[in-house]
């Protein structure tokens, strides 16, 4: 019976009727646990027409959330419309899935609070999309149990508003709990005051004995009454059936002996029928109960649930409620079994976060693990968190244990494979020496290794290596080695890591056949699965695209990537190519907007110096635009970040952003130490445009920098002093700001007079003040 919800029940009838005439919906139930989340969405799937379709996921309170369990359940519920798949590469696939439906679906999503990282992508993905669909989507969630920082709240907050409509639920009136039909030693104004109008409580004090001494103060105290009141055997068998959260189906129910007793539980109240299975009332229930178990007892029926899982077969092996019983049972040999498997799993739905927690899980165990156990933890949890959560100490340590390990067990081709990835933790962090210590070491090791991927593998680091050196004829050579060798030993994760070094190489250093590489190696990834190779081909080609003036194909790029790292976990990515979305503002002179976007990355904890360093250094140079002088402090300190990096690419920047600030101060002593820096690189060492931006205002304080033969055209007109012809060829690029500062010299008013004006549009007032000197020096 449901009472006093009547205005939602219409809410969410009204919502579902016009989804064919105004697209698809979000509705949004909360409140407290007990207030009636469920059973609110129960009577409204009751009530619907039999021809609707409908489908329900649920998330559960297991130790490590289910990775994407809820959708995968709504997939499968769907039927032959549905891509039966909850990978987050096959999200497409599930829009256009629901897109095709000729007639209105309901989705529902219970208990949110408790759902992994992927199934939020899910809803963040769905949700942005949702008025595209003939979908009423609910989902339900604890209020108390969503804090302001949790991810839901961020998911939420991704999602249109005009497209969600709340429902938040509160308690019953007096008059309501008094449709509950109470005993009379419940008045309805007693009950309100012990439940606080919580129909869940309210239920659990009508349904307790009237003979139970006292008043209960809790949930537990009127469950515990409730089962006292029960056969002894029936009893037992409720509490080790509490051990197992979310769907009991027949193994698990035989699983602890309680297959003869299964009808008597039902009858009892505290369980319901749930699908193919039955399920605790409530979780609040099923905790009460849980929490009569006596510890020995507790761990006897986790490892009867822990037999009858890990036995199991195809869907009914379900890894994350396997690692929850094996931790139940204190079994460490099964959580170093099974939190691994648990892991690759999740790792392979995309969800690296999940897989974080599950090695973490199995870390906690690593004393009783062999050698070789304990190396493929270390090294796999360093890697999962590295990508999901943080690159910290702690992520270094693991990779150091590893190669102890390796070590020991006399396999240099896992201690060359870890070495790499400490070089790599080092770069993330700005720490260039012992990032190159560890390449280093880690090359002549694979080198030497028997094993053809290992040669590969080392074949594809030097070439990585001279990549981030600038040394991008070398890096082609020996990636094109790498290339060969993968191939032959049919080691795809290793092509599409060449193939992305190949194609880097080449397209910033303006051969056009690099974009074609890049493409084959994002190709190869996504099929391939290899998630942090297709963020590298989304990091790489994004920012050749930048450089490159091939500004709308960045535009998208950078959209697929950052959807791309977001619904795999990728934070370690994720955040380094926002740096670069704000790059793409700053380009098209969209400060305002390159501030807006740089400034969360930077506020945001956890983040190694290299994730935050593209927006550090947009920020800089940003606000040097906007600011003039007062931006001084922010562009030291991001040269001095991209001079811990020891890559040119990075520094290279920031020295020409002081040649800039230097150049509209009027200081040209100030631009002395970084002209000196770009005089001593080669010419090799930096592409065509960071040396024609260098170039152009060098020329700005009456100096002259190296330039090479295949400069851009617009620099190549300003090299030549054909100041409106570089003018408009910036214009043409898409960069208002230069094509300002381009017509600096010219005598002509008109030209100043438009210089200043598109000046004024960008708010550039340090370049309008750089122009107003000039001219007033040349009497203008």
């Amino acid at each position: 019976m449901l009472i006093e919800r009547d205005a939602d029940l219409a809410a969410l009838a009204d919502m579902l009727a016009a989804v064919p005439h105004r697209g698809g919906r979000l509705a949004l139930v909360s409140g407290e646990a007990g207030i009636g989340k469920s059973s609110l969405v129960a009577a409204f799937l009751d009530a619907l027409d039999p021809a609707t379709d409908r489908a329900t996921g649920l998330c559960d309170p297991l130790d490590t959330p289910r990775a994407l369990g809820p959708v995968r359940e709504v997939l499968r519920s769907l039927g032959p419309q549905s891509p039966g798949r909850a990978r987050p590469e096959d999200f497409d696939a599930t829009l256009e899935a629901l897109a095709r439906r000729t007639a209105p679906a309901v989705l529902v999503i219970e208990d949110m609070h408790w759902a992994d990282q992927g199934t939020l992508d899910w809803l963040k993905f769905v949700g942005r999309r949702i008025s595209a669909l003939p979908v009423l989507l609910v989902v339900t969630f604890r209020e108390e149990g969503v804090a302001a920082d949790h991810p839901l709240r961020s998911a939420l907050g991704a999602i249109p508003a005009r497209h969600v409509r709340r429902l938040p639920l509160g308690p019953l009136t007096e008059a309501g709990l008094a449709a509950l039909g109470p005993p009379p030693h419940w008045t309805p104004a007693r009950l309100a005051q012990v439940s606080g109008g919580n129909p869940f409580l309210a239920t659990e004090l009508i349904a307790m004995p009237p003979q139970a001494d006292g008043v209960p103060v809790s949930i537990a105290d009127s469950v515990n009454a409730r089962l006292n009141a029960l056969a002894p055997d029936l009893q037992r068998a409720l509490e080790r059936l509490s051990c197992h959260p979310g769907l009991l189906r027949t193994a698990e129910i035989a699983a602890v002996g309680a297959a003869d007793l299964a009808g008597d539980a039902l009858a009892s109240g505290l369980l319901v029928q749930a699908g193919d299975g039955l399920r605790f009332r409530h979780e609040l229930t099923r905790r009460a109960v849980l929490a009569r178990l006596a510890p020995p007892d507790r761990r006897a029926a986790h490892a009867a649930f822990l037999d009858s899982l890990a036995g199991a077969a195809g869907e009914a092996a379900d890894p994350d409620a396997i690692v929850h019983h094996a931790l139940g049972a204190g079994d460490a040999a099964a959580v170093l079994r099974h939190a691994p498997e648990a892991a690759e799993r999740a790792a392979r739905l995309g969800a690296h976060a999940q897989a974080a927690a599950h090695l973490e899980t199995a870390l906690a165990h690593v004393a009783h693990a062999t050698d070789e156990q304990a190396a493929r933890i270390h090294q796999d949890w360093a890697y999962e968190a590295g990508l999901a959560l943080r690159v910290d100490d702690a992520v270094i340590a693991a990779r150091e244990r590893a190669v102890d390990l390796w070590r020991r067990l006399g396999r240099p081709d896992r201690v060359g494979d870890n070495l790499r990835w400490l070089s790599r933790l080092h770069w993330y962090r700005g720490e260039a020496d012992l990032a190159r210590r560890y390449v280093t070491e880690a090359i002549e090791l694979l080198d030497s290794a028997p094993r053809s991927h290992a040669r590969a593998m080392a074949c594809a680091l030097r070439a990585n290596y001279h990549m981030l050196s600038d040394e991008m004829a070398e890096a082609v050579i020996w990636g094109e080695k790498a290339r060969a060798l993968a191939e032959a030993a049919g080691d795809e994760e290793v092509r599409v890591h060449a193939l992305n070094t190949i194609g880097s190489a080449r397209l910033f250093r303006g051969d056009p056949s690099g974009e074609a590489a890049l493409l084959e190696s994002l190709r190869g990834a996504l099929a391939g699965g290899f998630h942090e190779q297709a963020a590298r081909v989304y990091t790489n080609l994004s920012e050749c695209y930048i450089e490159m003036r091939a500004l709308d194909k960045a535009e998208r790029l950078l959209s697929q990537g950052i959807a791309f790292d977001t619904a795999h976990d990728l934070d370690s990515w994720t955040f380094y190519l926002v740096g670069r979305q704000a790059q793409l503002r700053f380009e098209q002179g969209r400060f305002a907007d390159a501030l807006a976007i740089a400034g969360p990355v930077l506020d945001r904890a956890g983040q190694t110096l290299l994730m935050k360093l593209p927006a550090r250094m947009v920020a800089a140079r940003t606000r040097l635009r906007l600011e003039g002088a007062a931006a001084r402090p922010a562009l030291d300190g991001a040269l001095a970040d991209a001079v811990s990096t020891g890559e040119p690419q990075y520094m290279s920047v920031m020295h020409v952003a002081l040649l800039e600030a230097a150049a509209l101060a009027g200081d040209p002593a100030a631009a002395g130490p970084h002209l000196d820096w770009l005089s001593a690189q080669p010419l090799s060492a930096l592409s065509p445009r960071k040396w024609g931006e260098a170039g152009f205002w060098a020329r700005r304080l009456g100096a002259d920098l190296p330039q090479p033969p295949d400069l851009p055209a617009s620099f190549a007109h300003d090299a030549r002093g054909e100041a409106r012809a570089a003018s408009c060829a910036f214009e043409a690029e898409t960069n208002p700001y230069l094509a300002a500062c381009a017509l600096f010299g010219m005598t002509d008013p008109d030209a100043l007079a438009e210089a200043a004006a598109r000046l004024d549009a960008l708010d550039a007032a340090p370049a309008r003040a750089a122009l107003e000197a000039r001219a007033r020096v040349a009497g203008l």
